[in-house]
């Protein structure tokens, strides 16, 4: 689920995910004393925070329906869309 939320947190985000830490300079570092690690292996290649406008032409009948389904999920037009190309496509977000 780790991959996901950060998929989710930077979806429409239009920043550069800097690059990691190295495991020694946070380990080296006095706020973290103490603490726990925990490691996970990212796939950043499906995280593209850079928005990229489309004029695509749709029945006005289906983008009412998309606009009420988006709406009541707290969901924008374009999450929708993007939510649901992934899934036609297999992928898991």
């Amino acid at each position: 689920m780790a991959q996901e939320a950060v998929e989710v947190h930077f979806e429409g985000e239009d920043v550069e995910i800097p690059p990691p830490t190295a495991i020694e300079e946070l380990a080296a570092a006095d706020q973290y004393e103490g603490g726990f690690w925990l490691l996970i292996d990212l796939d950043l290649t499906k995280v593209n925070t850079k928005s990229v406008r489309l004029n695509i032409s749709l029945p006005a009948n289906l983008v009412g329906e998309i606009d009420r389904y988006a709406a009541e999920h707290h969901m924008s037009r374009s999450g929708f869309l993007a939510k649901a190309a992934h899934q036609a496509m297999g992928n898991k977000t």
